[in-house]
This record gives C-alpha cells, structure tokens and sequence, in this order.
C-alpha cells in the first residue's frame, strides 16, 4: 500500500491519522526557525513542538539542530501522537526526538520546571463553533479550533517553558496576528523578528511568522504587568509564495530549498 504522506528531501511525513495535513505553514515556519543560538550552547538543548500533529516541525528542527539538541512534540489528539511516533522512528534522527498525548496545560503542570531553548507552534486559528459528526471533521476543528487551545492559553504556557533567553517561534493569519502580539507583550514577550506573507504579488496578506524572546532574561517567567526595558524593534520582512504566473517565487525557494524535494 502506498504510504499516504509528504516526501522531504531527509524525511517522509506520513498524515493520514492526523486532522492536519502536511501544509505551507508548517513548512515555512520550521524552514525559517534559525538555531544558531542552540549551535552555540553548551550542553543538551531541549526544543518543544506544541501540538505537534504528524511530528513535522519536530522533525524539521532535528535536521536543522545537532546531536546535542532534543526535540519533544505535544498533542492532545491519540492517533496523531501515534503518527508522529512512528514519523519520529523513521526519521534520521529518531534517538534526538519524542512525543507525548498531553495538553500544554498538563504538560505544564508536570514538566518539573524544565525549560526550553526553542518552543515552536502552529496554533489553532479561529473561533468559530463547527457542529458535524463527522470523526475527521471534528478532530481537524479541535487541531484549528481555538476553543481548545486559546492564543492567551498558548501564551500563559510559553513564558513559563521557555528558558530565559529561548525564542518562541509560532504563524498566524496575518488579520490575527496584532492581537496576539499584543498579549504577548503583556506577558514580557517581546516581539524580536516578524515575516509577513503573501500569496501572490499585489494580494493582501495572508500569514505573520512571529519570533518572541522574554523581554527581561532575570524574570521568572509569569504574567508580568510592568513595561519591558530596552527594547528592540523587532527585524521585518516580507515573503511572496507565488509569482504572478504561479510559479513559487525565487524567495519561496531560497526559504525551503533545505526541505523540498523539488528545490
């Protein structure tokens, strides 16, 4: 039988147990995460993927990241734990990743404390209720429904896994983007790099790839109500995915070429 799934250029991702198929969100915000920081660290760096689905950005941050980096992936969805697993144990890089069923909230809870250098995530995106009886359906509204996992819920968690001079990578539709940026400075999340993306030239734009850090490294991560100091305007660039004749565009390529089998 042929595996249903997306063939990268170090790895497949088999989804067909997960709500949330290989997509291009995924793709650019693992391809644009940078882990030089972790390169230069000593000792084990952890990474967590939160709500994981078929292990994909997981996966990607281990080809990028060395031997002395894990990766861990969280989901609250049975079978798509069960899928990344198995994308996990067939990857390169098995023995530097993990999976696990649990909510950020829990996982939270019973971390102990420990702290992540990079925590990445493609979070739920819209608030609409969906009423269907349909299994997949409703498992591919929880994956994107954000009455399961609020932005403020994700935002509460982040700031207190991330380690103090980690970075939080996450992508939102651009027309939610502020809003989120907006609380996450409330909780000492300071903005530091920001890609606005768009479909095609002249369109208006469609996703925002975010980059936070804590704004004060000598805090310990909670809500935090005083103003950050010494900040910096975080860096701001723009991709286009398309060219006009719907060929992926030069910037697109030079993005994933690490990952694309095509490029």
């Amino acid at each position: 039988m042929k595996r249903q799934g997306f063939q990268f250029k170090q790895f497949f991702i088999e989804h067909q147990d997960c709500a949330m198929k290989v997509g291009t969100d995924s793709i650019m915000l693992g391809s644009w995460v940078k882990v030089s920081d972790l390169a230069n660290a000593s000792g084990v760096q952890k990474c967590l993927d939160i709500g994981t689905g078929s292990g994909l950005l997981a996966v990607m941050l281990a080809q990028k990241s060395n031997e002395q980096t894990h990766i861990s992936g969280i989901d609250i969805d049975k079978d798509a734990i069960g899928q990344a697993k198995r994308n996990m144990a067939s990857s390169p890089w098995s023995h530097r990743l993990d999976a696990q069923q649990a909510s950020v909230q829990s996982f939270t809870q019973n971390s102990d404390n420990q702290k992540f250098a990079l925590i990445i995530s493609n979070p739920p995106y819209f608030n609409s209720p969906i009423l269907t009886d349909e299994k997949h359906a409703k498992k591919r509204v929880t994956a994107r429904q954000t009455s399961k996992l609020t932005h403020q819920t994700l935002l509460n968690n982040v700031v207190q896994l991330l380690a103090p001079s980690g970075v939080f990578y996450c992508v939102l539709p651009s027309d939610v983007s502020q809003a989120f940026i907006d609380f996450a400075d409330s909780l000492g999340l300071n903005l530091i790099k920001q890609l606005t993306v768009f479909s095609k030239p002249n369109t208006s734009a469609l996703r925002e790839l975010l980059a936070f850090r804590i704004n004060d490294p000598s805090c310990v991560p909670a809500p935090l109500s005083r103003a950050p100091i010494n900040r910096e305007p975080p860096t701001h660039s723009t991709l286009t995915i398309y060219t006009q004749s719907h060929q992926y565009s030069d910037q697109y390529i030079a993005l994933c070429k690490d990952y694309y089998l095509k490029f």
